[in-house]
């Protein structure tokens, strides 16, 4: 391509010196053979020219189908990008896919996985409800056995008469926990230290959680009897209820029954939570252990609520697994839990409340009947 920018260059050089000058014309110059020159000239521009065109057009050409090649090898990595991209973006949305999937997979076993402590407050909730049925039954028991004795009925020693209800309790007490002063006296044999007066000690019915044995229960049950009614008076019967003056005072003695079987229902039932009436879980014999109870093998149905209420305020295991519970739901039943609980205790507080509601109830009636024979009584009209 140089080679013809040189030889068009020359030729328009030599053009140049050889173009008619229009001032030498008159002096008769042969003007056919400029012509011919500049014909020549022309002729050879003109070849140059369409060959340089030629060579502009086939560079022109290969400069379009590089550019095209070019821009067709950016398209095809362009697309191959987009496609590239839309891989990646598929991968990572199936990753995150799957990793919210499996959080939530993880979540939900999360919430219905059992804790360790739901099985344990499962349990001891059981343990509880049973110990609390047994525990009426020997209230149930106690009551008819006292209301009997209350009563005066056949086969109690008031039935005889009320001296003979005196002997009776004499001779309980003198048998299990006579003092100093009756030993002392010869009424009976010093009891054992731990014995003495031991129906006269509020110790004997409320210290224990558990009555360990069966003289733990009569300890209980005799010193139950001493503070409601040692002795009961003797029984209305023959004569005593036929004539008028026994009808009028029978009425009263009725009522006098009935106050002190209330009494002895309140009684029994303080009793009955001490009894041993339930074999205590192993979350609760682990627990009356670190507090230092030796007796575990049979609680009653007030060890077996404090041993609840005990371990999971001071207990070391569950604050532990509390500690551990992998989800919001778990501490939520833990809650849940301890309403209940704190709902039974509260169902138990109703049944005594309404119980002391009664015995208020009753020293009203006392207080009205002393305010009724202040005054002189009424005359009886004649029919």
């Amino acid at each position: 391509m140089r080679h013809y920018v040189t030889a068009f260059v020359f030729g328009l050089f030599l053009w140049t010196a050889v173009a008619p000058q229009p001032a030498y014309a008159m002096f008769g110059v042969d003007t056919a053979a400029i012509v011919g020159a500049i014909t020549a000239l022309q002729g050879a521009m003109n070849s140059v020219i369409a060959e340089m065109q030629g060579v502009l057009d086939a560079a022109l050409v290969e400069i379009n189908f590089s550019a095209l090649s070019g821009f067709s090898q950016i398209t095809n990595y362009l697309k191959a990008q987009v496609g590239a991209n839309e891989q990646i973006a598929d991968a990572n949305n199936m990753v995150n896919a799957r990793l919210q999937r499996d959080v939530i997979n993880a979540h939900i076993m999360d919430e219905h996985a059992v804790n360790r402590q739901d099985c344990l407050n499962l349990e001891g909730g059981q343990a509880t409800i049973v110990a609390a049925r047994k525990a009426e039954d020997v209230q149930m028991a106690l009551d008819v056995a006292k209301d009997a004795r209350t009563r005066a009925a056949r086969n109690t020693p008031s039935w005889t008469g009320a001296g003979q209800a005196s002997q009776a309790n004499n001779s309980l007490h003198f048998s299990k926990y006579c003092d100093d002063a009756e030993a002392e006296a010869g009424l009976c044999s010093l009891a054992d230290t731990g014995l003495k007066g031991a129906d006269q000690d509020a110790s004997s019915l409320l210290t224990p959680p558990v009555y360990t044995d069966q003289k733990a229960i009569d300890r209980a049950n005799d010193y139950e009897t001493t503070l409601i009614q040692p002795v009961v008076p003797a029984a209305m019967r023959g004569n005593a209820i036929t004539t008028p003056e026994g009808q009028q005072a029978m009425p009263g003695r009725r009522s006098y029954n009935a106050a002190i079987s209330l009494a002895h229902d309140i009684g029994n039932d303080v009793l009955s939570w001490r009894a041993g009436t339930v074999t205590l879980t192993a979350a609760q014999k682990a627990e009356a252990q670190r507090e230092g109870i030796s007796q575990t093998d049979t609680g009653s149905l007030w060890e077996a609520t404090e041993l609840e209420v005990n371990r999971r305020y001071s207990g070391t295991d569950w604050q532990a697994d509390l500690q551990a519970m992998p989800s919001e739901k778990s501490v939520l039943i833990q809650i849940a839990l301890l309403d209940s609980q704190r709902n039974w205790l509260l169902w138990q507080q109703l049944k005594l409340q309404q119980k002391t509601a009664l015995v208020s109830a009753k020293r009203l009636a006392l207080e009205a009947d002393a305010s009724l024979k202040r005054f002189t009584p009424l005359p009886v009209p004649n029919p």
